[in-house]
């Protein structure tokens, strides 16, 4: 049986939890954090299905075009992650598309809650449908820390 990257999905859960939770908490929430990391959600979800973490520089941090070239490589060599939709993310997921990880060094507040929000949200789907693909697939092992 194929092998996931359980740190990845690990990370992906744990990304996906918090930024739900920083978007939508009490006043004193972050709505800048939970963009920043939902972008990271879905990045560690995606790479968690690649058997290998060779590609993972090549795809770099982002869903958009940008590292569509590496994940399509990695695909090629690696045909249990075609299962999982990952590639074309950018078309099929236009608010997280505009995501990067240089959005940690951005002044706080400058995302709207309504462009956080949109971000976190398809990043929650993303997480959602790989994690229940891998559990309906019978990869994700028992006893996984969920």
């Amino acid at each position: 049986m194929p092998q996931i990257r359980e740190a990845m999905l690990s990370a992906a859960l744990r990304h996906r939890r918090d930024a739900e939770q920083l978007a939508d908490g009490p006043a004193d929430a972050s709505p800048d954090q939970a963009f920043h990391l939902a972008g990271f959600a879905a990045e560690c979800a995606r790479k968690c299905v690649l058997s290998t973490e060779t590609f993972d520089k090549a795809i770099g941090h982002g869903v958009g075009e940008a590292a569509e070239a590496g994940l399509l490589a990695a695909l090629a060599l690696d045909p249990m992650a075609h299962r999982y939709r990952l590639s074309a993310w950018g078309a099929r997921y236009p608010a997280l598309a505009k995501w990067t990880e240089q959005a940690r060094y951005e002044k706080t507040g400058s995302r709207t809650p309504d462009i956080v929000r949109g971000v976190v949200q398809e990043a929650c789907q993303i997480v959602d449908a790989v994690v229940f693909a891998l559990w309906a697939d019978g990869f994700v092992p028992a006893g996984f820390d969920w």
